[in-house]
């Protein structure tokens, strides 16, 4: 009995680390292939945390429909630094070569962005989120960028 006891919970937790392994491969291919595309950030100011310090983000654009709920699924237009100038609603259609589209659950997810304590002062300039996008659902945030898309 110990021994089959034994035999599953190693199998779990092979299972679990391969798991794991594999989120963090698909996150490392969405940072090596995917397309930067930059949020622009509205103004917060960095917040103490107890363990580092943290920066709220909200971003300029609130991914809101015509009802004031969120969007999950949106077209974002850029310009042409990649640069998100409009986002709304997928209503379908054919995209034109600036637009992207994103799919969400509630909201535009990282809200926070971790940076080692005491560098607050480094991330005060930043006005960018900067997100990798490697197709409609795979995406995430690769480091806040300042006035001038150089990443902080």
């Amino acid at each position: 009995m110990t021994r089959t006891l034994t035999l599953i919970a190693f199998i779990l937790l092979g299972a679990l680390l391969i798991f794991m392994n594999v989120q963090i491969l698909q996150k490392e291919r969405i940072k090596t292939e995917g397309e930067t595309i930059y949020f622009e950030l509205a103004p917060v100011d960095p917040r103490a945390f107890m363990l580092g310090d943290y920066m709220a983000l909200r971003y300029a654009h609130p991914l809101l429909n015509e009802n004031d709920q969120p969007m999950v699924t949106f077209v974002v237009t850029l310009d042409e630094r990649n640069v998100v100038t409009q986002a709304e609603p997928f209503t379908g259609g054919a995209l034109q070569d600036n637009q992207r589209l994103f799919n969400i659950q509630d909201q535009l997810r990282p809200t926070r962005f971790y940076f080692q304590e005491g560098l607050a002062p480094h991330y005060d300039k930043a006005r960018y989120g900067a997100f990798k996008r490697k197709d409609t659902d795979h995406f995430l945030l690769e480091n806040l960028a300042d006035a001038d898309l150089i990443l902080l």
